[in-house]
């Protein structure tokens, strides 16, 4: 499942690019850009993890796969 960003509940506080540069950097107008929409990697995926639980806003998280 690929990870995304939800614009209108992100604040923008750059958590996500502190902690996690390997996987986010801050984009155009301070909002997240996701360097890596797939984790693959154990390391990669916990990170992804970590970010999801680090975000104030609860903006980030696994897309659901569409059915």
């Amino acid at each position: 499942m690929p990870l995304t960003v939800n614009r209108k509940k992100c604040l923008k506080s750059g958590q996500c690019t502190y902690m996690h540069s390997d996987l986010f950097r801050e984009g155009e107008g301070g909002w997240p850009v996701i360097l890596v929409p797939d984790p693959t990697d154990e390391r990669q995926r916990a990170d992804a993890e970590d970010a999801i639980d680090l975000c104030p806003a609860s903006a980030i998280s696994w897309e659901e796969p569409k059915q």
